[in-house]
């Protein structure tokens, strides 16, 4: 992700000294970096990166020893390291223990907080925030809600969240850029667990659903150094104005009245209202951000997001608690699942399986022309039918259960009837047919058959 940052800046048509200076990386760094492939896939390009690792240098072993000589000492100078590892045994080099020393070194901080303005099109920063609110009945709620800002224009985007997810984190960036009209070159975040999983000095590993994400928007990505409030002030700023301008300064009746308000509040502090900090209007400085603004690379109406599952040994693969078959052909293989808001798509070789994100029996998803497949075994079809009928609702459960009761010596040509009608009709009719077989009392598929006929239980009967 580094990399991909430096290929950003200079394809933006920043300098190789500005990009070095911007990146914290050096010069020849980012002129190596410019001349590389475009990345594409940052999974990839990390797992061909390890690849080509050598063994791990002879210092490694006293990474541990020297990071407890830190926390003791942060001000150890890196030749005192290395004559405290020859008593300890080292025989290696001077360059690796100066370089092991450097990255572990504790980041100094100083007094005094240097404050900047971003470039037009350069910065938006991004955050969480949570308030409680109380409604006009008394009632209380936790809000939660994701910031986004941009620096040079102060323009401001708050999105009602219910978690801090990194589907959550893509979603808000969406929302935000799509509000604004564009991305800028870099986002930057405060460091996150869902999407910063290791830092290590400068080094970031991001999640890898975010990193494809960033890459496919279009834009690089920066996580805030620890503790450092000059890079996150704006950001921490914003959430900070929208807990005191908004949250707090309002009463409101209901969820749908906050929400409602909540627009009022983009209209009012993003139209109408100067910003304290520039004296400008933010959407009157945004005529001059906008045109450095970039295209998202994605469809914010319908745009998906990575991520890497194994199939289960029951040929499923499962995301949020829910099930997407697959096949069995598949079992044990790490599969591209890309999600959207109201799908899942499974990518098996040339092959995209198309499932609806919530399926209708709330648990799993089986496509029509899937369902052969899960009858593979012969003497677990008429048990694997069954199933699919419990699954459709509680009426089938207990119809099924009482078929079982009632007819004990027909119940498998029982389920072999209703699920003919399972896979004529749908699920949603034999579901609903089901339902008012339950309401009736009627137990038998010649009752669910009259049912999605048109006919009644009575006259069934007959």
């Amino acid at each position: 992700m580094k990399r991909f940052e430096i290929q950003v800046l200079r394809a933006a048509g920043l300098t190789v000294a500005k990009t070095a200076a911007a990146t914290d990386v050096s010069s020849r760094t980012v002129e190596r970096v410019s001349a590389e492939d475009p990345i594409d896939d940052p999974k990839q390009h990390d797992e061909e990166a390890k690849a080509r690792m050598g063994r791990p240098s002879k210092v490694s072993a006293y990474r541990e020893l020297i990071e407890s000589w830190f926390e003791s000492e942060p001000e150890l100078s890196s030749i005192a390291i290395l004559e405290r590892l020859r008593l300890e045994g080292y025989d290696g080099g001077k360059s690796a223990v100066y370089d092991l020393a450097r990255r572990l070194r504790p980041p100094k901080f100083t007094e005094g907080i240097a404050r900047f303005e971003g470039l037009p099109g350069e910065f938006c920063q991004h955050d969480f925030g949570q308030v409680v609110v109380r409604y006009a009945d008394g009632e209380k709620e936790r809000i939660r809600f994701f910031a986004s800002r941009l620096k040079y224009s102060r323009m401001a985007r708050i999105l009602l969240v219910d978690d801090e997810r990194v589907e959550t984190v893509c979603r808000g960036v969406v929302d935000a850029y799509a509000y604004f009209g564009g991305a800028p070159l870099v986002g930057v975040f405060d460091n996150p667990k869902t999407i910063v999983t290791e830092r290590r000095g400068h080094h970031v590993t991001w999640n890898e659903t975010f990193s494809s994400f960033v890459v496919e928007c279009g834009f690089a990505a920066h996580a805030n150094w620890p503790h450092r409030p000059q890079e996150k002030g704006s950001v921490e700023n914003c959430v900070g104005f929208a807990k005191g301008s908004f949250f707090k300064a309002h009463r409101f009746l209901d969820r749908a009245d906050l929400e409602a308000k909540l627009e009022q509040w983009h209209q009012r502090v993003n139209e109408e209202r100067p910003s304290r900090a520039t004296g400008e209007i933010p959407r009157q400085r945004l005529l001059a951000e906008a045109e450095r603004l970039s295209p998202l690379g994605i469809d914010p109406d319908d745009y998906t997001l990575r991520y890497s599952r194994v199939v289960r040994t029951d040929g499923f693969v499962e995301f949020e608690g829910r099930r997407y078959f697959v096949g069995f052909r598949s079992i044990g293989q790490t599969l591209t699942v890309r999600v959207g808001k109201d799908r899942v798509l499974v990518h098996e070789g040339d092959a995209t399986i198309d499932h609806p994100r919530i399926p209708e029996n709330g648990k799993y998803s089986v496509l029509p022309h899937q369902r052969e497949d899960l009858l593979t075994k012969t003497g677990a079809r008429p048990y694997v039918k069954r199933q699919f009928l419990v699954d459709l609702c509680p009426a089938a459960a207990w119809f099924v259960t009482e078929i079982r009761h009632r007819r004990p010596d027909q119940w498998e040509e029982e389920v072999e009837a209703i699920f003919f009608l399972l896979e004529r009709h749908g699920e949603r009719a034999v579901r609903e047919a089901l339902i008012e077989a339950a309401r009736q009392g009627a137990v038998g598929s010649e009752y669910v058959v009259a049912i999605l006929d048109g006919q009644s239980s009575d006259e069934v009967s007959r």
